[in-house]
């Protein structure tokens, strides 16, 4: 029988995956470079598969080490939540916590409480396209992500946040910001300011867009709310946002084109096997039960 896979094989091999060196690693692990390095092949041997891509200077993890790469890093940071409440003696949260997100009037609600009630966690948060942070939660590189869809990938353990409408976000002078609504016709004639192409919000537009028979002109694809926001207030061409994402911003109002499919749901996901984790736990019931709340749910039903 061979022997099993020990705890400090897979931080070691964690590391180095993740941080692309074996000096690096056994600095972040606080051991000498031997040590990882034969943690790392001790268990290359034990499996005679090669876990690691060594070209050069450049450390990559091999297509057998992405196979299993989110598992290890969910048993990792299970392993350190039970030691971490062992050693304490209470139910405390240190280490490292990280965060992706798509839409950030969504996220930082329940990403500002979880600080505030665990100031020992190390919190990074960032910010993507769910189509380019997806990729990312299921490698285990975030420890949960806010996600914008019409559905929770099925692989995925997940609540929805919220829903909300996507429509056009126009100068307050516009002949449509008093109108109050629009329809497919009105927009078929705009200049359209969008996110760039793998944005969810874009996605779902140009899908419903499509189903209405409606052709769009879009000039401008953008990575940031922010970045259209200044267009359209400089009256560079019309945008396409959340309702959100229009609250309480001067100078711009957000118009609802009267279509059922303009309609998207945020949900907070994670991996299956971090679902236990101390900290991933806590920061699902902090979003939990902030759902109702006024910041995420204002503005955001059709």
């Amino acid at each position: 029988m061979s022997a099993k896979i020990s705890f400090k094989q897979l931080q070691a091999l964690e590391a180095v995956a993740r941080l692309g060196s074996f000096t690096l690693a056994a600095k972040e692990l606080g051991v000498s470079q031997p040590t990882v390095s034969n943690l790392v092949y001790s268990l290359e041997q034990q499996y005679q598969c090669r876990l690691l891509d060594r070209t050069g200077t450049t450390i990559s993890p091999t297509a057998a080490l992405d196979e299993v790469r989110a598992d290890i890093r969910a048993l990792i940071a299970l392993g350190n939540s039970i030691a971490s409440q062992l050693s304490s003696g209470q139910d405390l949260l240190t280490g490292k916590f990280q965060i992706g997100y798509s839409t950030y009037q969504i996220a930082m609600p329940p990403i500002a409480e979880f600080v505030r009630a665990h100031p020992g966690v190390d919190v990074t948060a960032r910010a993507l396209a769910s189509h380019d942070l997806l990729p990312l939660l299921y490698a285990g590189d975030f420890d949960v992500g806010f996600v914008t869809a019409k559905e929770l990938p099925p692989d995925l353990e997940g609540i929805k946040i919220a829903e909300t409408r996507i429509g056009l976000v126009v100068p307050d002078a516009h002949p449509l910001a008093k109108a109050g609504t629009a329809a497919w016709e009105d927009a078929a004639n705009l200049k359209l300011i969008q996110r760039e192409p793998s944005s969810s919000t874009r996605q779902i537009f140009e899908a419903a867009a499509r189903l209405a028979q409606t052709s769009l002109t879009t000039i401008l694809g953008l990575g940031s709310w922010g970045s259209i926001r200044t267009l359209v207030k400089s009256g560079a061409g019309i945008g396409v946002a959340f309702a959100q994402e229009c609250q309480d911003e001067p100078g711009v109002s957000f118009v609802p084109i009267k279509d059922k499919n303009l309609t998207a749901h945020h949900f907070l996901a994670c991996l299956p096997a971090m679902r236990g984790t101390a900290a991933v736990d806590r920061f699902f019931r902090i979003a939990d039960g902030l759902r109702d709340c006024d910041a995420l749910l204002s503005s955001a039903k059709p």
